[in-house]
């Protein structure tokens, strides 16, 4: 069965995948393969579909003996480098992966290593990882998954192999609440673009700004522990309370990175709208678009050290309420 047959019809005729199916195929495939995009769900699937193609089973990856996984833990969600207890490495740390990658196969074929959100590697994890990425065992592959390529170190970096699954490809499900929300947050931008707001018109702009962002938190709960509940079929059933802690975190993350990349979709294609309909505004509307955009990209790179979700939000429609006032006074 070929690598494209076990994947879903959205993932079996993308480049990586192709790549990979002919590498495997031809036994040419790499030893270390750092995978990335914008969803997690999606590098998970496609890395699960190859560790099950190396080890020639239907076994979900970590129900397989020769499949060894990593993840984050704790609120922090840190990958720790682990303790040696009593002669052994504790699970989900990466000194066991090294270890048990060391050992035999227990079905004396393949053996396979995955870590997920591989950016979340501390100092001491990575520099005890590098080892074996450097000089892996032999029959490893081993699998770096991450929405954040270049928060791994360059010496990482530069022993794998790389896979890009691009935006395109971002299946975030087309919820029906979701849709509802960016459709009342265009209508919140064609209200407030063309600036020239008298008082009250400002008050309900800011209000109905509050009223959205308290709608958006909501829903990005409410996708999350959804998301959450699919997922945990695919999570081992003695998964930690610290490792589950984490995983859902992650999860929370890679939602909502895609619940703003819809946001500055919306943002983009109203404002062009705008400008076909009414191209005298240009002047004004133009770099008002790449301020507002740069508004929202920093805000999101703030929430990843940890800034306030309703806060941050919050700020980005105060900000862009500003810009469009300003602007259309010039």
């Amino acid at each position: 069965m070929s690598l494209a047959s076990a994947l879903p019809e959205s993932l079996r005729n993308i480049r990586p995948v192709q790549v990979l199916d002919r590498s495997m195929a031809k036994g040419r495939l790499a030893h270390a393969i750092l995978m990335y995009g914008e969803s997690p769900g999606q590098l998970e699937t496609v890395a699960h579909a190859v560790a099950q193609q190396l080890l020639q089973t239907q076994l979900p990856p970590d129900k397989h003996p020769d499949c060894f996984l990593v993840r984050p833990v704790g609120k922090s969600r840190q990958i720790q480098i682990g303790k040696s207890e009593r002669g052994e490495f504790p699970l989900n740390s990466i000194r066991r992966l090294v270890s048990d990658l060391q050992k035999t196969a227990h079905a004396g074929g393949a053996k396979v290593g995955i870590v997920y959100d591989a950016d979340r590697m501390n100092s001491a994890a990575t520099n005890a990882f590098l080892k074996t990425l450097e000089e892996p065992p032999a029959g490893t592959t081993l699998f770096l998954l991450t929405t954040r390529p270049y928060d791994l170190l360059d010496t990482i970096r530069s022993r794998c192999f790389h896979f890009h699954l691009p935006r395109s490809l971002d299946t975030q499900a087309e919820d029906d609440r979701w849709l509802q929300w960016l459709h009342d947050y265009q209508v919140w931008m064609e209200s407030v673009a063309g600036g020239g707001l008298n008082r009250t018109q400002a008050a309900d702009a800011i209000m109905s700004a509050y009223g959205l962002n308290f709608r958006f938190q909501e829903l990005l709960s409410v996708l999350t522990k959804e998301n959450l509940e699919n997922a945990k079929s695919s999570l081992p059933p003695d998964i930690d309370a610290d490792a589950l802690v984490a995983f859902e975190s992650g999860l929370s993350r890679g939602l909502r990175q895609r619940l703003y990349a819809g946001i500055e979709s919306t943002t983009q294609l109203c404002l062009r709208q705008r400008l076909i309909h009414a191209p005298e505004e240009s002047e004004f509307l133009v770099p008002a678009l790449t301020r507002v955009t740069e508004q929202l990209e920093k805000i999101a790179g703030l929430l990843e050290v940890n800034l306030n979700e309703a806060a941050a939000l919050e700020n980005f429609f105060l900000q862009s309420l500003r810009i469009y006032t300003r602007a259309a006074k010039k």
